[in-house]
């Protein structure tokens, strides 16, 4: 009993790691909205600043 309570206890620590280093660059994750964001906003400022 004890042996099996340490395992699913293991398991669930393996899935809540896994889940918390999960890759930045992901598709469900705001980095590369935020990166393209900015990208995008700098971009549109030195395009204004050129046609001014």
């Amino acid at each position: 009993m004890r042996n099996r309570a340490k395992a699913i206890a293991r398991a669930i620590d393996g899935a809540w790691f896994h889940q918390d280093q999960a890759d930045p660059f992901s598709g469900s994750s705001l980095v590369p909205m935020l990166i393209i964001g900015l990208a995008l906003t700098f971009a549109g400022m030195i395009v204004a600043v050129v046609l001014s």
